[in-house]
């Protein structure tokens, strides 16, 4: 029996303890399947010691690890103690702690102003409250605002009191009766007495101000109220049970039993946190069985008094300062003799710092180490010393040597090996080109050979902001392998895997969709999360049918006409364009497969068979929406249901995708039975009307702890087999061939945005053993530097990635620099460029162009930049804005480059710009076929737009941004929304209902007056038709027969006629023009009559009518060949002659002239002009998107085709040799009324 401590700075060393601990022989043979008990700080050091043990004895088996000692306390006490319910009910979870604080302060907030007396102690906290949401107007949205302050306010507190419990709450000095303790603080205000701010407050060089002293009162105040009245009672029982556990231990008629259930020995392995009071309960313990503690520390030498040299020399100021005050008149003798004498009284020999690294960085190790050398004197156990003293020859080893000597720091002590990469300063602009950077540097280092193989579980990667760099690491280091890039196998650790938190959306998705607007994107979100598809029994291809069903039946936002209503004014009834609205269409198309009206309900038309089963899913997602509608916004409308009956839905929730195998919500399912579990075992079982039972909290706030929960993932942070990305802190201290700390920058490390609000412990004076995030963050790196076993890379962002501008590191960082070029000897010569040339001569990589002095200058301006002295030359490695900057490929970069994709972009940058091979120039060989059969209608559009024609012959396809759906329902009718509805009334009769429209009218009132105009554009269409017949011409297909290789099928008049005529939507634009002209050619042509001339082409458009006659058919044949042989050269090279372009002036009733000119006819001056004046036009005042117009040298395929072309001289060259043949004919037949 004892407590015993093996201190080591090596873990491969404490592990020999743990394997001599459970090794150790025993008479008795059953004792090897006894438990043994071990004490980790974290996760990650449980699993790296499960894996040690296993390495070490070939398996592992019949171990208990424990979370930190607080979690083998609570399990000695529910293991000897009896009443394990009231064990377990004493045991408060931190959430159940914070639902608590806020069910406390939740009735001071709920009036409408602030009606608490001022002297009330919680006056101040509740006045801040009301002050976050006083801005707001009164009613609904102050008050959840006011809720949402009060949730943050708790979760605040319900961490303080959690350590207040731990760190305040216990007495140090063994007080017989009453605690009179300073630091029992939970004590004090169990009796409801205020502390004694003025002593307790922490001593600085400056003087406390009233105002300072009056704000920690109030905090004070507002919490002894809160903890007096609502959590003193569970303390008090908390102490009763431990008062029970050591009445048991120390009774020697219970003491038998109680062991029995204890473990004979329990080993603390490593401690990152060392609060007195669990320190005192080992040491207790200790007396009946053996405990041991492996503690990690990375010095021999004792340094429990050391304190950081900035520290002593702003304290020494201080009390020198504090002499002169009260000693005016002393004279300088008297000053020094006065602070020799302090100084000696104060033991400052032993209180220097001989190593600032170590005081300054490790001041948690330093208190932990001071608290367990109470222990060094053996009364209570063995204290071993079992420190090894050897380090490797490396800059890395000498730093480790010197903090495990103390041995103090001495200006230009060490000369650095031009080999010696240990440790290594990689400046970069961004953290995307961190990951890039280290990507390469990995792969170099993993290829070394060494003494013993390198392995991805050789290296720990370290950042301060994980959850920001995931998605940047999951983008550069890729998941699976590929063809393209060396795979590099990476586990991110403490963060969700993205499975888990896709499935949790889905879940999510059916109760956060009706509290947005629901659009179609949002509806398609959540519908293509894979965990909602195997949900609904959905596969990709089913589930983008169903968006193209409900896009197409009109769905454009809302869930119904209840959740519209919510978004819409009382006076707007058109519930029309929802996800119901659509449904209802589609639902009523799988009976009537007819655009027709069915009681009130506009029939969808285009429903397949195929589509039942889809719109069965649609209805049951509707269902499934409509029923968890008001889940989220419950508490807005007075109901106020228990966070049990929440959670049992969520549950249910969660369960029911499970039944559909998403094996991926487990751990949301978890999370949720453990929040379960907490909120009953924080009531007695027996008592179901019990308060607590009864907490009432908004949906959305247990949500987000699920989340946060969910997002965080602490159990998760541990060691793996691949390269592991961590937030720094949370995998230590366990030792790594590589250690690699990213994003070191000012303002991310250390993390000062962890602090917690209103904190006593922080405002008051410290305590020996306390913790805080600044020095665990600082802790942390220092672990990092000592740990490395062969290498550590620090990467910060030394430029800004916007203007270039240097950026200091962080503060830590910077210490850990200055240090370094402390103790290496400069080189001879501290000119930069000479110091440059120790690391190599510029050169650029065997395949780039060799630099030249420019470049480095570029180099030499960097390093003075960062204002380096030039002994930490070689340590720097800086790196380029751009992965593909040839010049981050010299060999005077120092570091490893590879041929890969950026190599092959710097080097082509480094190429001489040649000239690009026009297109135009080369003339495509067109396939002969035996017989070809057109379409005549895609004939039409080919030859009208040749650009497309000659893409379409090469298979080169012109992708384009993928249109979006419209979002928004019509207000107003746009030009199309206007055509559709043209076109629908031409294909009706005059008594077709509005509702028949629903789908396409605007909503609103507009809608009445659309509809009127729509008919009234109709009727004067009509009125126009009659001119010329009752109605338009029927048509027919028929084949003309160009040559008996080509055959092109054109759409003709059904009956022989004088006249075809043809009504038309749309307005008379040129490119259609010139589609009726073609279609008049075919026709003259296919007809092949001599009474051709009086056959008149006529199409009725909604704004002209457009007449074509007075040609023969052998006229027709002679323009067609014109149109053939145009066909032809433009599928073998660009023919930059659109008839959006050359038909223009005949939109406006002009047109253009030609004149011969060297036996060609070319177009007159202004007819030139005209049409450069189109073709250039950049449309900056039309608000059209001119990479649509035909007519413009900007469209999408003529930018394509022509790029890097003289587009003008194209131009010039095809309206020289074909426009007059023709278009001119065009201009001559063909009339505009």
């Amino acid at each position: 029996m004892g407590i015993h401590v093996i201190q080591s700075q090596r873990l491969e060393v404490l592990l020999q303890g743990v394997m001599a601990s459970i090794t150790q022989p025993s008479d008795s043979p059953f004792q090897v399947f006894k438990t043994q008990h071990f004490i980790v700080p974290s996760p990650a050091q449980e699993q790296w010691l499960i894996q040690k043990i296993a390495e070490q004895q070939g398996m592992t088996a019949n171990y208990q690890f424990h979370q930190r000692i607080r979690g083998f306390q609570w399990y000695a006490y529910q293991q000897v103690l009896e009443n394990k319910e009231q064990v377990r009910k004493a045991n408060i979870p931190r959430l159940i702690l914070k639902w608590r604080i806020h069910q406390a302060l939740q009735p001071f907030i709920r009036a409408d102003q602030l009606d608490l007396a001022t002297d009330h102690p919680l006056y101040s906290i509740v006045q801040r409250i009301y002050d976050s949401a006083a801005q707001l107007p009164q009613g609904t949205e102050k008050q959840l605002k006011k809720q949402s302050m009060l949730y943050w306010v708790a979760e605040q507190v319900s961490q303080l009191f959690n350590n207040y419990m731990i760190y305040r709450g216990h007495c140090q000095k063994g007080c017989r009766s009453e605690c009179s303790c300073t630091t029992n603080w939970l004590s004090t205000w169990g009796q409801n007495k205020a502390l004694d701010i003025e002593q307790l407050i922490a001593k600085t060089d400056q003087q406390t101000s009233a105002f300072s002293l009056n704000q920690t009162e109030q905090l004070e105040a507002w919490q002894r109220w809160l903890w007096q009245n609502y959590f003193h009672d569970d303390f008090i029982e908390m102490q009763g049970i431990d008062a029970d556990f050591w009445k048991a231990l120390d009774n020697e008629q219970t003491r038998a039993k109680a062991l029995a259930q204890l473990p004979n020995q329990v080993i603390v392995f490593t401690v990152l946190d060392l609060p007195p009071s669990q320190l005192q309960f080992l040491r207790r313990l200790g007396q009946y069985l053996d405990v041991v503690i492996l503690h990690y520390n990375p010095s021999q030498e004792y340094w429990a008094d050391s304190v950081d040299p900035l520290w002593k020399q702003r304290y020494d100021l201080g009390v020198k300062e504090r002499f002169i005050a009260k000693h005016p008149k002393a004279t300088d003798a008297e000053i020094t003799a006065f602070f020799e004498r302090f100084s000696l009284g104060f033991n400052a020999l032993n209180r220097e710092s001989r190593h600032p690294l170590l005081t300054r960085l490790g001041k948690q190790a330093r208190d932990h180490f001071s608290l367990l050398s109470q222990l060094a004197t053996g009364e209570e156990g063995k204290w071993v010393d079992a420190f090894e003293d050897y380090f490797p020859e490396t800059l890395l080893g000498k730093i480790q040597s010197d903090i495990f000597y103390l041995a103090e720091p001495l200006p230009e002590q060490y000369e650095l090996a031009a080999e010696d990469k240990s440790v290594q300063f990689h400046v970069c602009h961004s953290s995307l080109r961190q990951l890039e950077v280290l990507k390469e540097q990995l792969l170099h280092w993993l290829s070394q050979s060494d003494s013993s193989p390198r392995r991805p579980n050789d290296i720990l990667i370290l950042t301060p902001n994980l959850a920001e760099l995931e998605p940047l690491i999951r983008s550069v280091f890729h998941a699976v392998p590929n063809d393209h890039d060396v795979f590099l196998p990476v586990k991110i650790a403490g963060v969700a895997q993205l499975d888990a938190l896709n499935a949790w959306r889905a879940v999510l998705g059916r109760l956060q969709l009706t509290q947005t607007r629901m659009t179609q994107d949002d509806f398609a979100d959540w519908l293509n999360l894979s965990a909602t598809q195997q949900r609904y029994g959905l596969d990709y291809s089913q589930a983008q049918r169903i968006l193209t069903l409900l896009n197409e039946a009109g769905f454009k936002r809302g869930l119904d006409e209840e959740h519209l209503k919510h978004s819409l004014s009382a006076d707007d009834q058109d519930y029309r364009y929802s996800f119901k609205f659509a449904l209802d269409r589609l639902a009523l198309g799988i009976a009537v497969p007819a655009h027709v009206m069915v009681q009130q309900t506009l029939s969808y038309a285009a429903v397949q068979p195929s589509d039942f089963e889809l719109i069965g899913i649609l209805i049951q997602i509707y269902q499934d929406l409509s029923v968890r509608r008001h889940w989220l916004v419950a508490h807005e409308q007075g109901q106020r249901l228990p966070v049990e009956t929440w959670l049992k839905r969520l549950k249910a929730d969660v369960q029911e995708f499970e039944q559909a195998d998403i094996v991926a919500l487990k751990a949301v399912r978890e999370i949720i039975q453990k929040q379960e579990r907490m909120l009953t075992l924080a009531s007695y079982y027996e008592d179901m009307e019990s308060q607590l039972r009864q907490i009432s909290l908004p949906l959305p706030y247990i949500i987000e702890e699920i989340q946060r929960t969910l997002e965080s993932q602490s159990a998760q942070v541990e060691p793996t087999g691949q390269i592991t990305f961590s937030q720094i802190g949370q995998i230590r201290p366990i030792p790594y061939r590589l250690i690699v700390m990213l994003n070191l920058d000012t303002g991310k490390f250390p993390n000062r945005d962890s602090h917690i609000p209103f904190d006593l412990m922080d405002a008051l004076r410290q305590q020996l053993g306390d913790r805080s995030r600044l020095e665990d963050d600082q802790g942390a790196f220092l672990d990092a530097v000592l740990l490395a076993q062969e290498q550590l890379w620090l990467f910060y962002n030394g430029f800004d990635v916007n203007d270039g501008e240097v950026r200091e590191p962080s503060s830590v960082l910077q210490n850990f620099r200055d240090h370094l070029a402390l103790i290496i000897k400069p080189p001879l010569s501290k000119s930069l460029s000479e110091g440059e040339a120790s690391l190599g001569e510029i050169a650029l990589s065997s395949s780039l162009k060799k630099g030249d002095s420019g470049d480095i200058e570029d180099f030499s301006k960097e390093f003075a930049a960062l204002q380096l002295p030039t002994q930490l030359y070689p340590l720097f490695y800086i790196h380029r804005l751009q992965p593909f900057d040839p010049l981050g490929f010299m060999a005077e970069q120092g570091h490893i480059r590879f041929q890969d994709q950026w190599f092959k972009v710097a080097s082509q940058i480094q190429q001489e710009k040649g000239e690009r091979a026009a297109w135009v120039n080369t003339v495509y060989p067109v396939e002969n076929n035996e017989m070809l059969i057109l379409d005549g209608q895609q004939w039409i559009q080919d030859v009208t737009f040749p650009a497309r024609l000659y893409l379409k012959t090469l298979g080169v396809e012109n992708l384009s941004a993928t249109e979006l759906v419209d979002q928004t329902e019509p207000l107003l009718l746009d030009g199309l929304g206007k055509y559709a509805i043209r076109h629908f009334l031409q294909q009706h009769d005059d008594k077709t209902s509005p509702q028949l429209l629903q789908d396409q009218l605007p909503v609103g009132k507009v809608q009445q007056s659309a509809w009127q105009q729509s008919r009234l554009e109709q009727q004067r269409l009509l009125e126009r038709l009659q001119q010329y017949a009752p109605a338009p011409t029927e048509t027919t297909e028929r084949v003309w027969r160009v040559s008996k290789h080509l055959q092109i099928g054109c759409m003709t008049p059904k009956h022989i006629g004088q006249d075809w005529i043809s009504l038309d939507a749309s307005s008379a634009r040129a490119k259609r023009l010139a589609k009726v002209w073609l279609e008049y050619l075919l026709w003259l042509t296919v007809l092949n009559h001599e009474a051709a001339t009086e056959k008149r082409r006529i199409v009725v458009f909604s704004d002209q009518t457009v007449i074509c006659e007075g040609l023969s058919s052998q006229q027709a044949q002679t323009y067609l060949q014109a149109w053939l042989e145009l066909w032809q050269t433009a599928q073998q090279q660009p023919v930059v002659l659109p008839a959006a372009l050359m038909l223009k002036p005949l939109e406006k009733a002009k047109q253009y002239e030609w004149f011969e000119l060297d036996s060609k006819q070319v177009l007159v001056e202004d007819s030139q002009k005209q049409v450069l004046k189109d073709w250039n036009d950049t449309g900056d005042f039309s608000g059209f998107d001119m990479t649509q117009n035909e007519a413009c040298k900007l469209h999408r395929d003529w930018q394509f085709i022509l790029q890097e072309q003289d587009a003008t001289a194209l131009l010039q060259y095809a309206c020289d040799h074909y426009s007059y043949r023709l278009y001119q004919p065009i201009f001559e037949f063909l009339r505009v009324e």
